[in-house]
């Protein structure tokens, strides 16, 4: 579902933001990304919200098979970059931007001078490297502090993924896509297992 959105998957060099209101699930997508392009590619799985022990227990959870998935428990964008670099893997997820952190800057995580200079230096890793990069991001209410908002004019691709914490149901669809069409929307379900597709979208509605 992910890649139909993006129209053609993750592409070689490309950046990718995943926003989004915090508890959606963006987290849970990142797993589901991960364990579906392992097959074929090594995920390097970037967190500085959670720990390595909390990511197992998520995964488990999910059923989802992380004997090729690497996770870095990471804030330091300088030091994620180093990692990749010599790990050299087919996919860099980092979860979330809002903590990380570029060392030479004296701005907290989070703030918009860290957020863009981060987004801005792993950028530059994407298209050097040619390795495609996935970022989430947390919304603000006005979307502009720490959101992903003041990301879109860098990154290549930007999908949000909507809907009430409170309900079941969650739209996955593209605002922004250098590499094909913004019509596509997904409509996914959040369950025990965590996202599923629903098949049927016109039922949910009707």
């Amino acid at each position: 579902e992910v890649e139909r959105v993006l129209g053609g998957g993750l592409v070689p060099g490309s950046l990718v933001l995943l926003g989004g209101d915090p508890g959606i699930g963006k987290s849970t997508l990142l797993l589901h990304v991960a364990s579906g392009v392992s097959s074929e590619r090594t995920i390097l799985y970037v967190s500085g919200e959670e720990s390595p022990h909390q990511l197992r227990l998520r995964a488990d959870r999910l059923g989802i098979d992380g004997s090729r998935i690497a996770v870095l428990s990471e804030i330091g964008v300088e030091a994620i970059i180093g990692v990749a670099e010599k790990t050299r893997p087919g996919v860099l997820l980092v979860d979330s931007i809002q903590t990380a952190q570029v060392e030479v800057m004296d701005s907290a995580p989070g703030s918009v001078a860290q957020v863009r200079e981060s987004a801005t230096q792993l950028l530059r890793y994407a298209k050097e490297s040619q390795v495609p990069v996935l970022i989430a991001g947390h919304v603000t209410k006005d979307g502009s502090i720490a959101g992903p908002r003041t990301l879109e004019h860098l990154v290549d691709v930007v999908m949000y993924l909507e809907g009430d914490a409170n309900s079941t149901y969650r739209l996955l669809r593209a605002v922004k896509n250098r590499f094909g069409s913004t019509n596509e929307v997904a409509v996914l379900a959040m369950g025990e297992d965590g996202l599923s597709e629903v098949e049927n979208p016109s039922s949910v509605f009707l």
